[in-house]
């Protein structure tokens, strides 16, 4: 019997490996791992039912409790309409919350059946072979001429955000070696990656991803070298120099003319469309404090928009599909109880990562919120399903403090 533990286990890894590895390659196969994984965790949770305690906190539970809310809000307020209508994207991240729970908390509670050598092993060998595979398609969609990278995902937006962390997540596993040559490596990583999220025209992507590098670095060896810090900024800024104008300044004026236009009343740009949603959402948010129906925001916005809000009619082309803004997106339908679940499971996910040293699970839940401020992650399956196998892997490298 204890032989069969160790082989589901050792399954489940190998699952979850995998798809990590395919999240940017075959986001098909992605999902079919995920979802065996799952099953292989659900049945070796059967199998260690009488070994399962409660305690420690495990970040299962604030991830279980998001997909109940959100599956109970759909039962609450779906109208029961045949077919796929806006619901469906709700009711798919709850069951993969929910099940991604099992999957994180099945990780973390039996990781006795592997060595600490081996798991870091592996994780290394997934992680750089997904890196590179994602690398090398984003340079050949940038050689083909395509206005920006997706590799895999549909998505230039989702796609620059998984890339981020998968490597972030290939970083860590090169810290995790000690060994100076891939420090050296780690630091080509970053700079590599920080490229091709530039080819992504991905804005959130592109100012936070060497931000959180240089937080995954700093908390990893909690102190400075001077020398590589240079040596780093100089590489930093001759990349900056040779993409400022054909990649950076774009975007940088295309930000400034959007914010201009929405301050003299026109919403019908990127970031004006955003700003729209964010408003008219908290606005929801505050006429229906315990949620609403999609098809009551909709109803509810109209009718804002045309008493006397006309400057905020572009909100109104996105209101059946989401918010852009994980929190307001939750207040506007879930209302407080949603937004209370949510800054729960940031909270104690943070804290639980800084608590137990665990700096890819900081980084990775940070991103997570960060992203979350001008998107909505936790409705995009590829997303979702990348992002929840992370952070039961993450779980490996928990570390109490000494």
């Amino acid at each position: 019997m204890e032989k069969v533990r160790l082989r589901l286990y050792q399954l489940t890894l190998v699952l979850a490996f995998a798809s990590v590895t395919l999240a940017l390659v075959n986001s098909g196969m992605q999902r079919q791992c995920f979802y065996i994984a799952i099953y292989a965790s659900i049945i070796g949770l059967l199998f260690e039912s009488k070994r399962i305690s409660r305690s420690p906190f495990s970040i299962a539970l604030p991830i279980l409790l998001i997909g109940v809310l959100n599956l109970a809000w759909y039962f609450i307020y779906e109208y029961q309409t045949e077919g796929i209508n806006q619901y469906n994207a709700y009711l798919g991240t709850s069951k993969k919350l929910i099940l991604a729970s099992l999957l994180v908390f099945y990780i973390d509670k039996f990781k006795c059946y592997i060595t600490k050598e081996n798991f870091q092993k592996y994780f290394l060998i997934a992680t750089a072979t997904g890196f590179t595979l994602a690398t090398a398609d984003g340079l050949w969609q940038a050689s083909q001429g395509v206005d920006r990278v997706m590799m895999a995902i549909d998505r230039p937006t989702v796609s620059a955000y998984v890339y981020s962390v998968l490597s972030l997540a290939f970083v860590y596993s090169l810290y995790l070696q000690q060994s100076v040559k891939l420090y050296v490596l780690a630091g080509i990583t970053i700079l590599l990656s920080w490229f091709i999220i530039l080819l992504s025209g991905t804005r959130a992507a592109m100012g936070l991803y060497l931000i959180l590098a240089i937080v995954l670095t700093l908390y990893h060896f909690r102190k400075f070298h001077v020398k590589s810090i240079v040596i780093f900024c100089c590489i930093v800024a001759g990349i900056f120099l040779v993409s400022y104008k054909p990649l950076i300044a774009p975007k940088i004026a295309q930000t400034q003319l959007e914010i201009e236009d929405f301050q003299q009343g026109q919403d019908s740009t990127s970031l004006g469309a955003r700003f729209s949603m964010w408003i008219v959402g908290v606005q929801n948010g505050l006429a229906h404090p315990l949620g609403q129906s999609i098809e009551s925001r909709e109803t509810w916005s109209q009718k804002y928009v045309n008493e006397g809000h006309p400057h905020l009619a572009t909100s109104l082309q996105y209101i059946r599909i989401h918010l852009h803004n994980e929190f307001v997106e939750k207040y506007s339908l879930q209302g407080i109880p949603g937004v209370l679940l949510l800054l729960f499971f940031f909270i104690s996910v943070i804290s639980y990562a800084i608590r137990n040293n665990n700096g890819l699970l900081l980084v990775t839940v940070l991103l997570l919120l960060l992203y979350g401020m001008t998107d909505v992650i936790l409705l995009s399956s590829e997303a979702v399903l990348f992002f929840m196998t992370i952070f039961a892997l993450a779980t490996f490298f928990s570390r109490k403090k000494t």
